[in-house]
């Protein structure tokens, strides 16, 4: 099981960001302010599920240069 302390470090280290609402975990890019981040941001009781959909989502955004 994934400590929210630790979950926060994985996602801040991909530049995401992981709070907390009640019983829901709310991922969302770091670099945005709170309204634009809301627009993409992904909500889901499963911490695991929260850490997972985080990375997928920074990979989906950053493209290669080539």
């Amino acid at each position: 099981m994934v400590t929210i302390r630790e979950a926060r470090q994985r996602l801040l280290v991909s530049g995401m960001r992981l709070s907390r609402r009640d019983a829901e975990f709310r991922v969302a890019f770091a670099e945005l302010p709170y309204p634009k981040a809301e627009k993409s941001a992904y909500y889901t009781d499963d911490i695991e599920d929260a850490m997972l959909t985080g990375a997928m989502m920074r990979r989906k955004c950053v493209r290669p240069l080539a």
